[in-house]
């Protein structure tokens, strides 16, 4: 369950962005993470909000989560498409030449604080 490292290193950077930000309590934190990073959303909030509540700062924080599709773009007829089941085959033209342009990301958007 690689998700209650994340979702310490997540509780790690809020804490240390929110002391220096001079807040005395984090409401939320809004995430993207993309559907091909291997993070299971539930397990990550179940980490974050357990985290959270060691934490004075964190407790009672809700997690917000953007779910970024898992996009590819061919090279040969420059079409975008939806990666389905990993496997980055252009639905039109069947070229396997494409770029990842999402849907393995995990980044941290914001946070509310008080």
């Amino acid at each position: 369950m690689h998700e209650l490292a994340i979702a310490q290193s997540i509780v790690d950077v809020v804490e240390q962005r929110a002391s220096e930000c001079r807040a005395t309590h984090v409401k939320g934190v809004r995430l993207q993470i993309g559907e091909a990073s291997g993070i299971f959303p539930d397990s990550l909030t179940f980490s974050f909000e357990m985290l959270a509540g060691l934490s004075p700062l964190l407790e009672g924080a809700r997690l917000l989560i953007e779910t970024v599709p898992h996009l590819a773009h061919c090279q040969h007829c420059a079409r975008e498409f939806v990666v389905e089941q990993f496997v980055p085959r252009c639905p039109l033209c069947a070229e396997w030449s494409a770029d990842i342009l999402s849907g393995t990301e995990l980044h941290i958007l914001e946070m509310e604080i008080e």
